[in-house]
């Protein structure tokens, strides 16, 4: 098999290319898009698998995210998370209120009156 030669030598100055960083952080900025909107709408909608998408979404937005963007955003992508978090746990809470009542109940079947 033949040896395939380098394109140039790297040693000239001529043939050194230098390096430029990429400047858009496209594929995060959809899912931080997404995990947003979805957070809302879990929120004002109620919507379990919506505040499963903002989850999964806003996970996706953190670990896409490139060191060097995260000096400008970094701070909302969390908050991003955590507020899926929330959506998603604030959607719950009437199932998890109700599981609450049912081991608060006496052996009667009755359910034992809250104080005010």
């Amino acid at each position: 098999m033949a040896r395939k030669e380098f394109p140039g030598d790297p040693r000239r100055s001529a043939d050194v290319v230098p390096y430029t960083p990429a400047t858009s952080n496209g594929d995060g900025s959809i899912y931080y898009m997404v995990a947003f909107v979805s957070s809302m709408a879990t929120l004002f909608l109620k919507n379990k698998w919506a505040g499963w998408i903002a989850v999964y979404s806003s996970l996706l937005s953190v670990f896409s995210d490139r060191a060097s963007a995260s000096g400008t955003g970094g701070g909302s992508r969390l908050s991003t998370m955590v507020l899926a978090l929330t959506a998603l746990l604030m959607s719950y809470m009437p199932e998890v209120v109700a599981l609450f009542k049912l081991v608060k109940q006496g052996d009667s079947g009755v359910p034992v009156a809250a104080s005010t």
